[in-house]
């Protein structure tokens, strides 16, 4: 991918800026900076969103951020007073105002296809079973809602017989394969799964089942359980990367996806970043379900952070995730989740992440949504085994400290204020600026007499929210349960929050 503006271009996958003839060298934060600028150029650039984007959420300073805007004009033959090519917006923040043109293509929603598995002991009588088993997967791949499962009369199709698995690929135009290797016994069946890119060149995942011969529904639900619980996350990671990598005419998934990575960190600049590319997902894609369900989820870890949000807005995007994303399990896991939040009343909302998870029941995410209204209406026990649920599924998810967090609630109120710290502290490590941690985190600790640390967890936590008070956190929560809303202001209490 190249961009083009007068007599300057900027090349993506080699990092490279020239103008005319020549080469620049400059450094790779100012380069990120021009990029950024560029492939935004159709809008204002606030310096959250650069703060988020080009310095990945560290504290930087406006003189900082000055400095490298000064940089870049200087590489571009710029300066602060003509303005040619990064114009600054007073009090908005910046734009590329330079005409572009782009050389490449970008790619949208990605797809793959399960191939006919390899029978090892050559075994006719198991053709039918390697067939079923590959069928069977595909559909279990089709739950996941957000990637394309190619038709399996096409990726069966005899015409393909003999293709190397690249050749596969182009033919069936797809970016991945998955891949299988079945040895049938009398006795016994192993199945050996394999992930690979479409040009074959990398590995991403690789899988074992055994099962006896007859407990072949078996190894379908723990085939199912792991690819949907491992593979599914790997792919949207691997897809971020490529999107990454892609600038300029981006799709609304690429959006989707790189709101859902700005979302890892939980600060405040990250969260109004992510709600700035999904409203470009949805301005792509006005149907886009999941984009919808997502911006409003947002909305919900905006209001702990002391936020101003419109509810009625924010009910209106959540109607929107659970009507256009009817049979997509994430629009309705978080469009669900926000609705319950939103309208006061978690069964609302519980009853759409339910249909999430009879869509995909290895969905870690849709039951940490569903653990989290369960916890608000004051069922903590049930509300336990969802969040147990979603980190057994999923122990690689970034947003798994989410689920750690909820779990040290729900082990709050049971009374488990040991089990709540070590939950708490877990989550506090991989997110510390997650500022709901911080609440349960306090409470737990205040609870077993370690007064040092919660003042000092209560303390990062005003820093986070000044102006948090017991009173105001109290009309604000959607913790429903009496006896749990008394333990945990009592803990925070004690931590010193009044």
């Amino acid at each position: 991918m190249k961009y083009l503006f007068q007599n300057g271009a900027l090349e993506v996958g080699a990092r490279s800026l020239s103008l005319g003839s020549e080469e620049l060298h400059v450094e790779p934060q100012v380069f990120d900076l021009i990029l950024y600028l560029v492939e935004n150029r159709s809008r204002v650039v606030g310096k959250d969103e650069l703060i988020a984007r080009v310095w990945k959420g560290r504290i930087v300073s406006d003189a900082t951020i000055a400095s490298r805007i000064n940089a870049a004009r200087k590489a571009l033959g710029d300066d602060g007073r003509r303005q040619s090519f990064i114009a600054t917006h007073s009090r908005q923040g910046f734009k590329f105002v330079g005409d572009v043109t782009i050389e490449g293509d970008t790619s949208g929603r990605p797809a793959l296809a399960v191939l006919p598995f390899l029978l090892t002991n050559g075994e006719g009588a198991s053709e039918h079973l390697a067939r079923g088993l590959a069928e069977q997967l595909a559909a279990s791949l089709g739950q996941a809602g957000w990637f394309d499962v190619c038709d399996t009369t096409a990726s069966f199709a005899s015409a393909l017989a003999g293709l190397a698995p690249k050749d596969v690929a182009a033919r069936l135009k797809v970016g991945y394969l998955v891949l299988g290797t079945l040895h049938a016994t009398a006795e016994h069946l192993r199945l050996d799964l394999r992930l690979i890119s479409s040009d074959a060149s990398r590995q991403m995942w690789s899988g074992r089942f055994d099962a006896p011969r007859g407990d072949i529904f078996g190894l379908q639900d723990s085939m199912a359980e792991i690819i949907l619980g491992e593979v599914e996350p790997r792919l949207r990671s691997v897809e971020l990367q490529r999107s990454e990598a892609r600038h300029g005419n981006l799709t609304a998934f690429d959006h989707y996806l790189r709101a859902q990575d700005l979302l890892r960190v939980m600060d405040l600049p990250s969260m109004r970043a992510a709600c700035i590319e999904l409203d470009k997902a949805i301005s792509a894609y006005p149907s886009y379900g999941a984009a919808y369900g997502m911006r409003a989820w947002i909305a919900t870890l905006l209001l702990p952070q002391g936020q101003r949000v419109d509810p009625r807005v924010e009910l209106q995007r959540s109607r929107m995730a659970v009507t256009e994303g009817a049979f997509d399990c994430d629009a309705l896991a978080m469009g669900g989740y926000a609705l319950g939040y939103f309208d006061r009343h978690p069964d609302t909302g519980i009853d759409y992440v339910r249909r999430a998870l009879a869509i995909n029941p290895s969905s870690a995410r849709a039951h940490d949504h569903l653990a989290w209204l369960l916890l608000y209406t004051g069922r903590s026990a049930e509300a336990l085994e969802h969040f147990d649920r979603a980190l057994t599924l999923c122990p690689i998810d970034e947003f798994s400290f989410r689920m750690r967090t909820g779990r040290a609630f729900a082990l709050l109120y049971q009374r488990d204020f040991e089990g709540a710290v070590r939950d708490g502290y877990r989550a506090h490590a991989v997110a510390p600026e997650y500022s709901v941690c911080h609440r349960v985190l306090a409470a737990s600790l205040a609870h077993i007499g370690r007064e040092k640390e919660s003042r000092r967890i209560a303390k990062e936590l005003l820093t986070l929210n000044p102006g948090l008070t017991i009173a105001r956190f109290a009309r604000d929560t959607r913790f429903e349960g009496p006896k749990d809303r008394e333990l945990l202001f009592q803990g925070l209490k004690m931590a010193g929050l009044r």
